[in-house]
């Protein structure tokens, strides 16, 4: 196999923080999401896998739009500590990549989008255009759909991905763990970032 990727981890502590937040631990206190078996075939469930699944998604969405890969030739890896393992160290990483047979996966286009300068623009775009889809309001305020109901604000009109680029079924995804959502902006973990006059400062 050939392939590049690009690997974004978030700071420890400012993850800590929103996962503390009121408003995330009443959103994703949801029995449905921790005694599913997907969950409890892994590692199991927290918010922060939804916040790095979430990202993953969207921006591989955001980079197929600037760059031209086929929808389905991106993957992702997430990295995550899950609620109450203590003996694992802290992760929150994600993992895009493409890997093939033939040249597709390391022609370099990949590498080049993360670069400094062109992944800041690529991160703000994605944010912008996760604030809003075109299902709104009915998806930003689903309180469950996809299999199982095992997503929030996330359907195939914003965030999921053809089922071979994703490693967990299209489910645990939600738009607001990043954006927030109408009525409530501090649920999201960018939140502040969109809603800044110069988001480049």
């Amino acid at each position: 196999m050939k392939g590049e990727g690009i690997f974004i981890r978030l700071r420890e502590d400012r993850l800590i923080e929103w996962e503390e937040r009121p408003t995330v631990i009443a959103r994703y206190s949801i029995p449905r999401f921790t005694d599913h078996y997907l969950a409890r075939k892994g590692s199991g469930f927290s918010p922060r896998y939804v916040l790095l699944h979430t990202l993953a998604h969207l921006l591989i969405r955001q980079i197929i739009l600037d760059c031209g890969y086929s929808s389905a030739s991106l993957k992702e890896r997430i990295y995550c500590t899950f609620t109450g393992e203590e003996k694992r160290p802290d992760m929150a990483g994600i993992l895009i990549y493409t890997a093939a047979t033939d040249s597709e996966g390391s022609l370099g286009g990949l590498v080049r989008e993360g670069l400094p300068g062109r992944l800041e623009n690529i991160f703000l775009r994605m944010l912008e255009g996760a604030s809003w889809c075109s299902e709104d309001p009915l998806c930003i305020q689903s309180a469950g759909q996809g299999m199982d109901a095992l997503n929030l604000a996330a359907c195939h009109a914003c965030t999921l991905l053809p089922e071979t680029s994703c490693e967990k079924r299209n489910c645990y995804l939600d738009r607001a763990a990043l954006v927030g959502t109408l009525e409530n902006s501090s649920i999201g973990f960018f939140s502040e970032l969109l809603n800044r006059e110069d988001p480049e400062q």
